[in-house]
């Protein structure tokens, strides 16, 4: 009987490791997404804010759909502004000491 509950003992062990281990992938995971996360996240509180202001909503899409050529220059502005501003942080990350950093 001892050496059947040592055995046991030895394997409760070992999953316990293992699922430590896969808590910690999980977690890294979860750091790695967080961003894309949020992003989808603010996306969706935009979306439904619009749904429940009808005339907002019909006035953008009047707009869009009226100047189609200068809404796909503003974005493409906005998306190169957003992108730069993203170096901008990694960079000021990667040479400023930690105090001074740029990122929130």
């Amino acid at each position: 009987m001892n050496k059947r509950l040592l055995e046991i003992r030895l394997r409760r062990a070992e999953l316990q490791n293992l699922i430590a281990e896969q808590r910690g992938q999980i977690a890294e995971f979860g750091e790695r997404w967080q961003g894309v996360f949020r992003l989808a996240d603010k996306g969706l509180v935009v979306l439904r804010f619009l749904r429940h202001q009808p005339l907002l909503s019909g006035m953008l899409t009047a707009l869009l759909v009226r100047r189609r050529r200068e809404a796909w220059k503003l974005a493409r502005t906005s998306f190169g502004l957003w992108k730069g501003l993203g170096i901008f942080r990694s960079l000021a990350n990667r040479w400023l000491p930690a105090g001074e950093s740029t990122q929130r």
